[in-house]
């Protein structure tokens, strides 16, 4: 837990009218003995920090002996700040654990809400989750990726997973991520990426494709701008996700003929592919920003640049197509006026639909220029 989390934690009202009677007893016992000792021992109590200097001391039994009252009136104070300090102290730090506890109980029971921002949230479970979890770990060029699990899993099972990245941000909500109540304690108007898995720990693929569509449809509808990745089983149901809105759709084995017949007809080709697509290989396939300077140059110099300067091999661009959603201004008679209208912020890099849409362009001519909008994909 970070310390800014741990301090949200900590300042409750209960922790506050604590805190406050607390100062209200030391600045009290400050000033009496300040009133009964500043006279008849002046050597030692100079001024009111003298006599706070020395409640603090006494009431966290420290005792280190260096401001002492001699008064009957201060000895009396030091009996009582004795008495009371005590207690007081002992009254904080139980309120503190007690809240550190309860946070943890919640945490455990996945009833606690996090604050977190530019996290992934991952909806379902299945078998293949917890290598999806080491793989992001794994790739993550920041130490710090945060994620939370939205499903309904065994508290058993949820303390295993949590007991193996209890040191990454790994976090758990329990709840239907159907409804929006578990998602808005995961944050997710602030989260970078939402996974919605089939949760075949307690469906069959064919209902666990639907409760990914439902899914789907509530998180685009209620958090437009949150970027959607659905993975479904079956691959009738692509075009029901894509209508739902989701970012981006995986469909589970879906490249498993191409392995096959490539291992076929072209021996070695799989092997490969799994060394590029294995994440603990040094050779991988990552998208990496394209210098400013290189801009209205060609694919060809953008390339010399990539194999030169990061012995990396430049495989094409990806284009982000900012979308602004003007289709509620466009008339459904498609006019020449609409047309026009979409022809030019079609040529000017942005889309008419809600999401921003990414294309991919593989091995164009040498003599390609470079957009500002564009990205390197790059196997290094």
């Amino acid at each position: 837990m970070r310390f800014s989390d741990s301090l949200k934690s900590i300042i409750t009202k209960a922790s506050i009218k604590i805190f406050a009677v607390f100062m209200v007893l030391i600045m009290g016992a400050a000033t009496a003995v300040y009133v009964f000792e500043y006279r008849q021992n002046p050597q030692e109590y100079h001024s009111i920090w003298d006599s706070i200097w020395w409640v603090f001391v006494t009431v966290f039994t420290v005792g280190y002996g260096d401001i002492k009252p001699i008064t009957v009136g201060g000895r009396l104070i030091a009996i009582f700040i004795m008495l009371v300090g005590v207690s007081m102290v002992s009254t904080i730090t139980a309120t503190i654990s007690s809240i550190f506890v309860a946070r943890k109980i919640r945490e455990d029971q996945g009833l606690e809400s996090f604050d977190y921002e530019n996290h992934i949230i991952i909806c379902g479970w299945n078998n293949r989750t917890e290598s999806l979890i080491d793989t992001m770990l794994l790739l993550s060029p920041k130490k710090n990726l945060r994620i939370i699990l939205v499903n309904e899993l065994p508290d058993n099972q949820i303390k295993t997973i949590l007991d193996k990245y209890s040191k990454a941000n790994v976090k758990f909500i329990r709840g239907d991520y159907t409804n929006n109540a578990p998602l808005e304690r995961a944050n997710i108007r602030h989260a970078q990426t939402v996974i919605i898995l089939p949760n075949l720990a307690s469906l069959s693929p064919a209902v666990a494709d639907e409760k990914t569509v439902l899914a789907t449809l509530n998180i685009k509808s209620s958090y437009p701008k949150v970027k959607v990745i659905a993975f479904i089983m079956n691959a009738e149901n692509e075009s029901h996700v894509k209508r739902a809105k989701a970012d981006q759709v995986l469909v589970s084995d879906q490249f498993a003929d191409y392995f096959i017949a490539s291992d076929i007809l072209q021996p070695g080709l799989s092997n490969v592919l799994t060394q590029i697509l294995n994440p603990r290989t040094e050779n991988l396939i990552v998208i990496q920003p394209i210098p400013s300077r290189f801009v209205g140059k060609t694919f060809g110099e953008l390339s010399l640049y990539f194999k030169t300067q990061n012995k990396s091999l430049l495989l094409g661009v990806l284009v982000e197509v900012e979308s602004i959603g003007l289709t509620d201004f466009l008339s459904a008679d498609t006019s020449h006026l609409d047309a026009f209208i979409e022809r030019k912020l079609r040529e000017a890099g942005k889309g008419l639909g809600e999401e921003n849409k990414r294309y991919v362009h593989l091995n164009p001519d040498d003599g390609y220029i470079i957009q500002a909008n564009e990205k390197a994909i790059v196997l290094q």
